[in-house]
């Protein structure tokens, strides 16, 4: 292997290696919004939110750059497995365990944001609940809340 093509797989790797550091990272914070959102500490929601923000913006930096060391390396739209098939065995031997941590935090970050999203949808719903409630709305038969307060709700003892 020439000394050009070490130093742009050399490259490629340590973005590969970031890219796993950093989906690790922003897993984490998915778990911490999942917690927050669970035990009910809404304050520390926009927090978390402009954290990982800031962490999915370096990720698109972080791809962009992967592409761009892909494309030098000849591996221009290639999946990860299409680039092992095609790398040399010395290159395979290096890049397939780096693939396999990246795709395992891919994994842990899908894992986590599901987890997160499911929650949250549980709380924003238990908190259009309290204002339907406050409000004197209801539940109607699909289980959705009602902001129209029923007909039995509005009748009150009254003398004529």
């Amino acid at each position: 292997m020439n000394h050009n093509r070490q130093e742009l797989l050399d490259n490629f790797i340590a973005v590969i290696k970031d890219l796993t550091v950093l989906t690790g990272s922003i897993a984490q914070v998915e778990d911490h919004k999942a917690q927050a959102a669970s035990q009910k500490r809404h304050e520390l929601l926009d927090g978390i939110i402009q954290k990982e923000q800031a962490q999915i913006l370096k990720l698109r930096g972080l791809e962009q750059h992967r592409i761009r060391q892909a494309r030098e390396l000849g591996w221009d739209s290639l999946t990860f497995r299409q680039i092992l098939e095609k790398a040399d065995p010395s290159e395979k031997k290096v890049l397939a365990p780096l693939f396999t941590d990246l795709e395992r935090q891919l994994k842990r970050l899908g894992d986590c944001r599901k987890s997160s999203e499911q929650i949250i949808k549980v709380r924003i719903h238990e908190i259009e609940t309290a204002i339907a409630r406050q409000q004197g709305g209801s539940y109607d038969s699909t289980g959705s809340v009602g902001t129209k307060t029923p007909p039995h709700l509005k009748m009150r003892d009254t003398y004529v």
